[in-house]
């Protein structure tokens, strides 16, 4: 049998046209994607910030996709990390699009990073695509349908007591440091009380993750809509809940949050508000 190509989005049998499109938008931006990761040489690499890097990739991923989508679904609103926002024009559909999550682990060479598309209406989730084109693996779900990986059912974690949970989270670094003594205060908050706390570098694949049992929570402040739109349906969808951080901010535009299975999810949050009082 031939060895599965890793540009290949997996998606259930029962998927919509909509998804089914997606996934075909995420193929073709994970095919290019995966030709520049074998040969970075030449590739223009600017600064957004201090610290958080875009590549000539990301933006040639963005519009592969852009291309793909706009042509099957005219007047669709937009928000992408690289391309900027295009307000809908039918039924306010829009895309939130991260072309590669995780640049900084894909320019060092880290088989980390991943493909993540959603499409919302308004501020509620409709479709999401998580693709890791190294490892081979779609996460995927649509609202009311489940959350799946590479085609088959998932689901968050059993509850497990906090001292058996595998956490993640992110740490602010170069010019994103606003939150800092917040990430720092919950850190010491929560590492003596839990089985450990992971810092991969990609926001969509923690989320995904969680969605598939493989972390118990997440959580982390001050992301971008683009970083966590998609995987946020997938861990709902996989029996997961997800809470703001921040009960009087949205989650998509404060990028503050914690998910997870919900009894974990309530006791994360209130060893957070124990330390922060």
């Amino acid at each position: 049998m031939p060895e599965q190509a890793a540009d290949v989005v997996h998606l259930p049998s029962n998927a919509s046209e909509t998804l089914r499109i997606m996934g075909k938008a995420t193929a073709l931006a994970a095919r290019g994607l995966l030709d520049v990761s074998q040969n970075q040489a030449g590739l223009r690499i600017t600064e957004k910030t201090a610290g958080d890097f875009v590549s000539e990739a990301d933006h040639e991923a963005e519009r592969t996709i852009a291309i793909c989508l706009d042509h099957a679904f005219p007047g669709y609103g937009w928000l992408g990390e690289e391309g900027g926002e295009r307000q809908s024009e039918v039924d306010g559909l829009r895309w939130i699009v991260d072309p590669l999550d995780g640049t900084t682990n894909f320019l060092k060479g880290l088989p980390h990073w991943a493909v993540s598309i959603a499409l919302y209406q308004g501020d509620t989730p409709l479709c999401a695509i998580v693709h890791d084109p190294v490892k081979r693996e779609t996460f995927s779900a649509e609202r009311g349908q489940g959350a799946s990986l590479n085609g088959n059912l998932i689901r968050v974690s059993e509850d497990p007591a906090m001292t058996a949970a595998l956490l993640a989270t992110g740490v602010p670094s170069g010019g994103r440091v606003t939150h800092l003594p917040h990430c720092l205060r919950d850190l010491a908050a929560l590492m003596p009380e839990t089985a450990g706390i992971r810092r991969w570098g990609a926001a969509a694949l923690d989320l995904a993750y969680v969605a598939a049992g493989r972390l118990d929570a997440y959580w982390e402040r001050n992301l971008g809509p683009w970083d966590i739109a998609a995987g946020l349906l997938i861990v709902e969808e996989a029996g997961g809940q997800v809470l703001p951080l921040w009960p009087d901010r949205g989650i998509l535009n404060s990028g503050s949050f914690i998910a997870g299975h919900g009894g974990l999810v309530q006791t994360v949050i209130q060893s957070l508000d124990r330390a922060a009082s």
